[in-house]
């Protein structure tokens, strides 16, 4: 979030402001996606069988 607020007065000098949402919008969805297929499940598992998974 501070990234975010560091780097809006600069861009919005520079670009028209749905340029600037556009732009977080998109990486908002890139995490998302992230989150989905890379992020391993941890529902009903234990903490012994997830770091076996993961290591």
């Amino acid at each position: 979030m501070a990234l975010v607020a560091l780097f809006f007065p600069i861009a919005a000098e520079a670009v028209p402001a749905w340029c600037i949402f556009a732009f977080f919008s998109a990486f908002m969805v890139l995490h998302l996606l992230w989150a989905i297929f890379l992020v391993p499940e941890t529902k009903g598992r234990s903490l012994e069988s997830f770091e076996n998974a993961v290591s």
